[in-house]
């Protein structure tokens, strides 16, 4: 368990997503630790490594996870980190990424994407909302549109446990009229960051620019609580990277994730260690 101190820490030094107790708990079901200066979850035999250290120095992060592994004795771990040092034979579904930035606040915009925004703000209104059946509703449109690993699927499952417990997470609804046409979820857990999390859209009620509306105004709430920049998460895919890119976002940190297995050591060859 975290002390109130740790915590504060965390607060303090965040800059990506993982490093949100919160979002991280609801995911996983995991108790959060730290470590040698890296967060990291442990569920009954299995470790969550965040290799991302909360002052921003990474030399000593291979030395914190095989330290990590002595500690919790995982049978296996996830990491994610700037890229994976282990062992080619061990590392198992490895995706590689960047996080993207925006910094704050928003540089003068472009005219079409201004333009877009003015006609999305002529039909929506944009308020701070409270997370129901009729989000509910968009996640599991989304969901029936594309297919998602179940991984993913229980990640986007989780999103009402998440905002349920977080204090720092922000729903920000475009609606026409008392609908629903998108959404997003911004969590402001952290003293230099905003990040934004999620975002959902009506399949039904096609507002052109209401996506570009929501993201305009996540950005002049981070911006008006004083964050110095939005972490916009990874690329993704080409058609992400394009409009997280439309807005000055640049990639900014390297990602890399992973599953080990870790060797499991026998009685004979434990005892020759010593």
């Amino acid at each position: 368990m975290l002390t109130l101190q740790e915590r504060k820490s965390l607060h303090d030094r965040a800059y990506v997503p993982e490093h949100l107790l919160d979002y991280v708990e609801a995911i996983s079901g995991a108790e959060p630790f730290l470590h040698d200066d890296h967060l990291c979850f442990l569920k009954t035999r299995h470790l969550i490594f965040i290799g991302y250290p909360l002052h921003n120095e990474s030399d000593e992060t291979p030395r914190a996870y095989e330290t990590a592994c002595g500690r919790f004795r995982p049978f296996t771990a996830a990491i994610i980190a700037p890229s994976i040092w282990v062992e080619a034979a061990q590392p198992s579904g490895v995706i590689e990424d960047s996080y993207y930035e925006l910094q704050l606040p928003l540089a003068p915009l472009k005219a079409d994407l201004d333009y877009m925004i003015r006609r999305a703000g002529r039909e929506l209104r944009v308020v701070i909302g409270a997370f129901g059946e009729e989000h509910e509703k968009l996640i599991k449109s989304f969901l029936a549109e594309r297919d998602f690993s179940p991984e993913h699927r229980e990640v986007f499952k989780q999103i009402p446990e998440y905002l349920a417990h977080s204090s720092t997470a922000r729903v920000l609804e475009a609606r026409k009229g008392e609908q629903l046409v998108a959404f997003n979820i911004v969590d402001f857990g952290s003293a230099d960051y905003g990040f934004y999390l999620f975002n959902f859209r009506s399949l039904k009620l096609n507002v052109p620019g209401a996506c570009d509306l929501l993201f305009y105004e996540m950005a002049r709430l981070a911006d008006a609580k004083r964050k110095r920049s939005l972490n916009l998460g990874l690329g993704i895919s080409p058609g992400v990277r394009r409009f997280k890119e439309k807005w000055g976002a640049v990639p900014f940190l390297p990602y890399a994730s992973a599953f080990v297995r870790r060797r499991r050591i026998g009685l004979f060859n434990f005892i020759n260690r010593y």
